[in-house]
């Protein structure tokens, strides 16, 4: 009798249990508007740190540009820092179900080079030499010629910011936070 308590117990529990489960999934999507809100949040964290980064980089590359990252390295990490953390937020936002496509194509932008970048610039402020210099500025280069390439008209590319803009004109477009249309 126990047996069957237990099996009757679970069986009806079971049901409960996993419909509790997708519903809470469910739950985690934020709505347009939240959506809108944390984007432009971790933007705001990531344009911060790029600006950031402008400062800290020397624009030449010679033995006075080693010696200024050397001498900005501990600047930079609370830059860095931040940087990683508005990627990481990104990565966390559970977007409507109407945005997901999008933000899979950020995160997918994000994961093709922003994670790969940040790592060239924690190298950068530890070079030692001006050759370990000028082969991460012709890395830099060369994927500012490759997103060149791939750029379509003002929101359309495949660049995470190109992407972001995707997503903050579409919506725009719903009519979501921002400017509302008079």
């Amino acid at each position: 009798m126990a047996k069957r308590a237990k099996f009757l117990a679970v069986f009806l529990l079971l049901p409960i249990i996993l419909f509790c489960g997708c519903s809470s999934e469910q739950n985690k999507r934020l709505s347009p508007e939240d959506y809108r809100a944390a984007m432009e949040s971790a933007w705001d964290k990531y344009l911060n740190s790029m600006l950031d980064l402008i400062d800290l980089i020397p624009l030449e590359v010679n033995e006075e540009s080693v010696k200024t990252l050397g001498e900005n390295a501990e600047s930079a990490e609370p830059v860095l820092k931040m940087r990683e953390q508005s990627l990481n937020e990104f990565k966390e936002i559970e977007p409507p179900e109407k945005y997901e496509e999008l933000h899979k194509k950020l995160m997918s932008a994000a994961d093709a080079w922003e994670y790969e970048q940040l790592e060239l610039y924690r190298k950068l402020f530890a070079v030692k030499s001006v050759e370990e210099l000028t082969e991460i500025n012709e890395t830099f280069q060369k994927h500012s010629e490759e997103i060149s390439q791939t750029a379509g008209e003002f929101g359309t590319g495949t660049s995470f910011p190109a992407v972001y803009l995707q997503i903050i004109k579409e919506l725009t477009a719903d009519n979501v936070g921002g400017i509302k249309p008079e």
